[in-house]
């Protein structure tokens, strides 16, 4: 007979059968399982902790999945608090509150519970933050400490315009690639660059996300190549030829995503398995519980334009209806 460890976390639901000496009728093992992000960039201002439980249980998993209590502990029963911790002192905490989110899906019950706080004024650079749950009804705590990333930007001017395209210069240099660069900051170990391409459609507001690989730090001066004929590809593919649709750009917004070492590593681990050996390795960084305890930093420079040879291109050349 076999039984089941379920497992529950933001990324992925994992299924473990293993062969049990144990007594299938033994009382459940409390685990605690844990994924949040701390954010302090820009439009942040509600931060979410994702706080669920996994357990050992003798059904077949996909009843269990079935049941809210399978995976959410009962909010009455958890006291959830984050204190910010300066020279190894609490300078101020605040108390986590519960909301219950409804989503979609035949596998799993739909309601899952996010703490949240608001960050007003309280998530500051010189600070690291320390997260405590407290299962008030069996004693049992959890925790995670976190530095934070609080800062980041693009070094751009004002008038800076995105040039792709350059009809003027030979035929296998017309598509121009454009390098952005970045320095290093405090805390920040991996980065991911992604371009918003906003676009009306019959009047309709649009837009599509262009993700550039992670990048990790490895000294102060950073950078990512954004290729023009990629840009042009990743249109052409996203959108679809019909002369129904009349389309007009309207602006490019440029995101980074700024991750600790930390958050690196959870990535890291729980990326596709390719290789030989399928087993793969665990990383949690919470006590006396699983899963991950972190921050990154969203930064967003809004309304960047292209410039007038790569609009015209999207005009005349992409075959999408952009007028």
């Amino acid at each position: 007979m076999k039984k089941i460890y379920l497992i529950l976390s933001v990324f992925a639901v994992v299924f473990t059968a293993c062969e049990t000496d144990f007594d299938v009728n033994a009382t459940w093992e409390e685990v605690t399982v844990v994924y949040g992000l701390l954010d302090a960039g820009d439009g942040k201002e509600v931060q979410q902790i994702k706080i669920s439980k996994a357990f050992l249980g003798n059904m077949d998993a996909l009843q269990m999945a079935q049941y809210a209590d399978s995976i959410n502990f009962d909010p009455n029963d958890l006291d959830v608090k984050i204190f910010r911790i300066k020279n190894n002192e609490v300078i101020d905490s605040d108390t986590l509150s519960a909301v219950t989110v409804i989503r979609d899906g035949d596998l799993f019950n739909d309601t899952i519970i996010i703490y949240k706080f608001l960050n007003d004024d309280f998530l500051k650079s010189d600070s690291e933050y320390e997260l405590i749950v407290e299962n008030k009804v069996t004693g049992n705590v959890v925790s995670g400490h976190t530095e934070l990333i609080s800062d980041f930007s693009f070094d751009l001017s004002d008038e800076y315009k995105f040039g792709f395209y350059n009809p003027f210069l030979a035929d296998s240099a017309k598509y121009r690639s454009k390098l952005l660069i970045w320095n290093h900051f405090t805390n920040g170990k991996i980065y991911q660059v992604d371009i918003s391409f906003d676009y009306s459609e019959n009047g309709e507001s649009k837009n599509l996300i262009w993700s550039q690989p992670l990048v990790t730090s490895d000294g102060n001066i950073m950078n990512t190549l954004l290729e023009g004929e990629k840009f042009f590809t990743f249109l052409r593919n996203s959108i679809t030829k019909d002369d129904t649709k009349h389309r007009n750009f309207v602006n490019i917004d440029l995101i980074m995503t700024v991750g600790t070492s930390a958050l690196e590593t959870y990535v890291n681990v729980n990326r596709p398995i390719t290789g030989i050996v399928q087993q793969r390795p665990q990383f949690t960084n919470i006590n006396n519980g699983i899963g991950i305890f972190s921050s990154r930093f969203t930064h967003v420079r809004n309304d960047v334009d292209l410039s007038p040879d790569t609009k015209n291109y999207l005009k005349d050349e992409l075959d999408r209806n952009f007028e």
